[in-house]
């Protein structure tokens, strides 16, 4: 079999597994569930698969992408998976990948305050012109004025919508976190989904 691109939600709880926690629990998933993946040679191998572009921890997401080299597997794999992942992770479909993952451009998302005022005082923080955070990169802790890679921001009572650069640089729902931090005098809870994955024209990544 070709290689397959799982697309998969992670909600609730499961907001809480960490990148490499997802991985494992794909892993034994794929075991559970009748579907074996190639693995890469050496002294150390391991499956070949990956996600595309992974989530901060706490973030809630529909449109999540493995990519992985099945050799081969029951007919209907989703259901097979679905029986066997844990609550919170579920496999909505599953398919060729018809594009490399290095398209995908912006990501769209859902922030939810607990109320009005605090919605509309993350709007005012996230619509000024300069919005510096620290970011760490590959030589370090470095300054990074996000405002210029926040798209389309717009607030529907408790909830803000907006699209967020992707690539060259990424940015998370944790660099938003911190932003509000470093200019509201106490914390303000927000809930993160990620809605959609995009290309540089705007259009869904399928």
């Amino acid at each position: 079999m070709p290689e397959l691109r799982f697309r998969f939600a992670k909600r609730g709880r499961a907001a809480y597994l960490s990148h490499l926690d997802v991985m494992r629990t794909f892993q034994r998933a794929f075991i559970r569930a009748g579907i074996r993946i190639r693995h890469s040679e050496g002294f150390n191998p391991h499956p070949k698969m990956s996600i595309a572009l992974p989530l901060q921890l706490g973030c809630e997401s529909v449109c999540e992408l493995l990519d992985a080299s099945v050799i081969d597997g029951p007919e209907d794999m989703v259901a097979a998976l679905n029986l066997v992942l844990p609550e919170g992770i579920e496999v909505l479909a599953v398919g060729e990948p018809h594009r490399p993952v290095r398209e995908i451009a912006w990501t769209e998302w859902s922030l939810r305050f607990p109320d009005v005022p605090s919605a509309q005082e993350a709007e005012r923080v996230f619509s000024l012109p300069e919005l510096s955070v620290e970011k760490k990169t590959k030589r370090g802790l470095a300054t990074l004025d996000i405002a210029p890679h926040i798209r389309l921001l717009s607030r529907e009572g408790e909830e803000l919508r907006m699209l967020l650069r992707a690539d060259s640089p990424t940015i998370n729902a944790g660099d938003l976190k911190k932003a509000l931090t470093g200019r509201l005098t106490e914390e303000m809870p927000m809930r993160c989904l990620r809605l959609r994955l995009m290309t540089e024209n705007k259009e869904s990544f399928q």
